[in-house]
């Protein structure tokens, strides 16, 4: 069996278990597994949590999301496309200039895991440099487009010289609804020390188009900061949090 297969019947598997069951086995496979086959999905802070944006940088919503981050005065972590960065370079110089935290999101929105391991290691060293180039930082993490990982991929990025970062919860932006909705839902999973998955746009598919929402993505961001604020929580960088905190990791697999 390879290893996307195994990745498949072990997600199927997981699937068919009742709740209760769901989370013994996490926690078991957690405690065994994620020292050695572990991605990051939050940190031990009790002030900090980790809003990240996937998929861009996007001419119609990043200036504005600059702007209004500005405007909070806080740092978050962009998951970036190589494939946007290099139709909108001036986009990723002003996400730096601001300070933000510029992480990997790859080339385009492919599954690596259905790349034999040389080249899946290929494409990850060869993205890293690249955008490594494009900012003139260190690019120390990966977000694996959909949260497809095998056990290879995961090697892969590693060999590569980065480190996957996962997610605590999705605010399920890629489903059009009201904002409040979707505010509702990523605040009523978000935890401390957690890392939230939304989106500055949704890259289609490369097999069907991209979902369509019509929601004010600035707007659900303000509302959103607003709503942590009012925790006492602050909203960080994914590195400068788990630096400070620590990682928390979980053996992150799915097809």
């Amino acid at each position: 069996m390879s290893g996307k297969d195994l990745t498949s019947t072990l997600w199927d598997a997981a699937n068919r278990l009742t709740p209760d069951a769901r989370s013994k086995a996490r926690t078991f496979v957690d405690t065994v597994g994620a020292p050695f086959l572990g991605s990051i999905n939050g940190s031990g802070s009790r002030k900090d949590v980790a809003i990240t944006f996937d998929d861009g940088p996007e001419p119609t919503v990043t200036p504005h999301l600059l702007a209004l981050l500005r405007e909070h005065n806080v740092k978050l972590t962009f998951f970036v496309l190589l494939t946007q960065c290099r139709r909108y370079p001036e986009l990723l110089q002003a996400i730096v200039a601001d300070g933000h935290e510029i992480a990997l999101h790859g080339v385009d929105h492919r599954r690596i895991t259905g790349l034999p391991y040389g080249l899946a290691v290929d494409y990850l060293s060869n993205a890293k440099l690249e955008l490594e180039q494009l900012t003139g930082q260190k690019i120390n993490f990966y977000r694996p487009p959909y949260g497809s990982q095998s056990v290879a991929s995961w090697n892969a990025a590693r060999k590569a010289g980065l480190q996957v970062v996962a997610w605590s919860c999705d605010g399920a932006d890629w489903v059009d609804r009201e904002v409040d909705s979707v505010v509702a839902d990523s605040m009523a999973r978000l935890n401390s020390g957690g890392i939230l998955l939304l989106h500055e746009r949704l890259e289609p598919d490369p097999q069907r188009d991209a979902p369509k929402t019509t929601f004010n993505r600035i707007d659900m961001t303000d509302r959103l900061l607003n709503q942590v604020a009012a925790k006492g929580w602050a909203a960080a960088p994914v590195g400068s949090m788990v630096s400070e905190s620590g990682a928390k990791r979980t053996v992150w697999l799915r097809p």
